[in-house]
């Protein structure tokens, strides 16, 4: 991830095999266990509790730079040089980025000098768990923390739409095996300094009248807050704001949608005034709105700007549910029609919505500029968690330095990390993400790799140079076939190959289906007509089994992985037209 600042010195060095261990203010044990690990890696064989020949400052300063204490929360100095390597955060989670960076720049036992002062653009950087569908393991969740904070996010909601206890039975306290769950997902939060977001989504049934029902809200934030949580969330967001609970919500409030955003209002005021302010530690309060998406003025909107508590964060997806861009101005217009600090919701690469598919492209279309006129930018992921890993990385790269933002170049150095840098494993990745870009929202052209491999096929076909066209094409046909085997031996993450495991026997299928489509070309030039019949029958055969494959996740698991349709299924579909 590209620092803010960072500057070269001369005085590099080895660590050698033994480091000394100076304890600053703005250390703690989760970054010393970093340090370590560090170390360890670099095959330092002793680590001492002060001075040594080489020296890491932790939490402090030293070797005569500008400390942290200057820079935006979570800020740090790296500096390396003269054998000593300073490690400062203007508060413990900036030590922790530190003390990552250094993990970055040690390189067998060696450090070359650097200086680094670096912080965060964004105030809320990561995810939330919004969708729905098969909501993902405990496992998921554990190693999804573990991602975020290696990759300095430090927000993670959870809102997952088919926990019953986050929605339809939001009233009922969790049972305490779920509860207990919870408390091990909070504790790997904090250890990753990430903030574990609690959201309670009350709104299909909820009495904004009745104070057993605030009471049965804040309770459920309660049993949270002491497992340690200290930011919370009411979502709003997929309900029938026009229909009342119970008459006296009628009676108070009317009809419309002014009602509702009054009813919502007095909602979180409450939560905030008379619970939140009550606690010195924790956040403003978040809310989704149910209008969560446009800039267009509204009743609902409008009392939501004027009743609602300055101090609570609003929820907002763009322009559209899945917006294809989302621009500052847009950003800007959020802001003032809500009148409260937006953070953005960004459902990318979340697909519920896109039955049978995994996004796999570049996470584009959003302006770096916005960040001038938003509080954070945080995913919504899909029902796979490690396949989301991929447009992850990039949400850390824009919310930390949305300025340097590149969308493709990130997109490059996410492969090249899911594939552990083995070239390979990085052109296998290429191939199948291309097979898994159309989600009609964002990207609105499928496979364009394989279409414009296709396209120059069909120029030299057309051109009267058939064997030259299928001597320029087959080789990524192949690559395509090929593709699942590399990617299941070499990803550095086995969780990907089980999520993405339908998709990439689909993908397997689809790469030797077009393969047998050049067959046919071949076999119809040579004037073999039993030889187009055999190649036609694998053809029917290979996509049959394609499309019998089902995931086991729902949605995903009422429909076939979808692979390069529209390019794939097209280009077979033109071959057999063409040849009788």
């Amino acid at each position: 991830m590209e620092p803010q600042q960072r500057s070269s010195r001369p005085d590099g060095f080895a660590l050698g095999d033994t480091v000394g261990l100076l304890h600053g203010p703005t250390t703690d044990p989760d970054a010393e266990r970093l340090v370590r690990a560090t170390l360890t890696r670099a095959a330092v064989r002793t680590i001492v509790d002060g001075e040594a020949a080489v020296t890491i400052h932790l939490g402090g300063t030293g070797l005569d730079v500008r400390p942290a204490a200057d820079l935006p929360a979570e800020g740090y100095v790296v500096a390396v040089g003269a054998n000593h390597v300073v490690l400062d955060g203007v508060d413990a989670r900036g030590t922790y980025h530190a003390a990552l960076t250094f993990d970055e720049l040690v390189q067998g036992n060696e450090v070359d000098g650097v200086e680094v002062r670096d912080w965060p653009t964004l105030r809320y950087r990561g995810s939330i768990e919004g969708f729905y569908g098969t909501p993902w393991s405990h496992a998921d969740r554990l190693d999804h923390l573990d991602y975020l904070g290696a990759h300095r996010m430090n927000t993670y909601q959870y809102a997952p739409k088919d926990d019953a206890f986050h929605r339809e039975q939001w009233r009922d306290p969790y049972p305490p095996d779920k509860l207990a769950e919870l408390g091990e997902l909070i504790e790997r939060a904090s250890r990753n300094k990430v903030d574990f977001t609690f959201a309670l989504s009350p709104g299909l049934s909820i009495r904004y009248t009745s104070d057993e029902d605030y009471q049965a809200l804040v309770a459920k934030f309660e049993a949270l807050y002491e497992l340690g949580v200290r930011v919370f969330n009411v979502p709003l967001d997929d309900i029938e704001y026009e229909t009342w609970h119970c008459p006296e919500d009628a009676e108070k409030y009317g009809t419309g949608g002014g009602a509702a955003g009054t009813a919502q209002a007095d909602l979180c005021n409450r939560v905030q005034r008379e619970w939140i302010a009550t606690k010195p530690d924790v956040a403003p309060l978040q809310m989704v709105p149910t209008e969560y998406y446009n800039v267009d003025e509204s009743p609902y909107k409008q009392a939501l700007r004027e009743r609602m508590d300055p101090a609570v964060i609003v929820h907002w997806t763009g322009t559209a549910v899945v917006p294809e861009q989302i621009t500052s101005a847009q950003a800007a217009a959020a802001k003032a029609v809500f009148g409260h600090d937006i953070l953005i919701w960004d459902n990318y690469p979340v697909n519920d919505y896109a039955h049978g598919r995994i996004l796999l492209a570049a996470y584009t279309g959003r302006e770096p500029a916005l960040a001038e006129q938003v509080v954070g930018v945080i995913s919504n992921p899909m029902n796979q968690a490690a396949v989301s890993k991929l447009a992850l990385y990039s949400f850390a790269e824009f919310g930390w330095k949305p300025a340097a933002y590149d969308a493709h170049a990130s997109w490059h150095r996410a492969i090249a990390e899911r594939a552990g840098g083995d070239e390979d494993t990085i052109r296998a990745l290429e191939v199948f993400a291309d097979l898994t870009t159309y989600d009609g929202m964002l990207h609105l052209a499928n496979a364009p790799v394989l279409a414009g491999n296709l396209a120059a096929f069909r120029t030299t076909w057309e051109a009267g140079d058939l064997a030259g066209a299928i001597a320029g094409l087959e080789p990524y046909f192949e690559a395509i076939e090929n593709a699942p085997a590399q990617l299941r031996a070499g990803l550095i993450d086995p969780a990907y190959a089980d999520e993405a495991d339908a998709w990439l026997d689909a993908s397997f299928y689809w790469g030797q289906a077009l393969r047998q489509a050049l067959r046919v070309l071949e076999a119809q030039a040579e004037g073999n007509k039993s030889a187009v019949a055999t190649a036609r029958a694998e053809i029917r055969h290979l996509t049959d089994r394609a499309e019998a494959i089902r995931d086991i996740r729902v949605p995903h698991s009422n429909t076939h992985p979808r692979i390069g349709d529209g390019v794939a299924d097209a280009f077979i579909a033109e071959v057999t037209s063409r040849v009788p």
